[in-house]
């Protein structure tokens, strides 16, 4: 066995190195990109949403008030017709 030789055979050079680091290069710039356009996918799901709920605010208190009115009639109804 020489001395350079690993006893497992196995001898990873600079240039299986640097290749690798070259690869993860790549890998990170995509992972960055992607990240990128799920932000912009977040924001734009945010607004969205949030129009929505706006959207529905509009309609909350008319409902509300529609109910409340409703009960004070029924209620009355039931008052009228229990005592007459």
């Amino acid at each position: 066995m020489g001395e350079n030789e690993d006893p497992l055979g196995v001898v990873i050079g600079a240039r299986e190195i640097y290749d690798e680091v070259v690869g993860l290069r790549g890998d990170v710039q995509r992972l960055g990109q992607e990240g990128e356009t799920v932000t912009e996918t977040l924001e734009d799901h945010e607004t969205r949403i949030r129009g929505l709920e706006s959207e529905r605010a509009k309609y909350v208190l008319p409902v509300a008030l529609i109910t409340a009115v409703a009960t004070v009639v029924a209620a009355g109804l039931t008052v009228a017709k229990l005592s007459g």
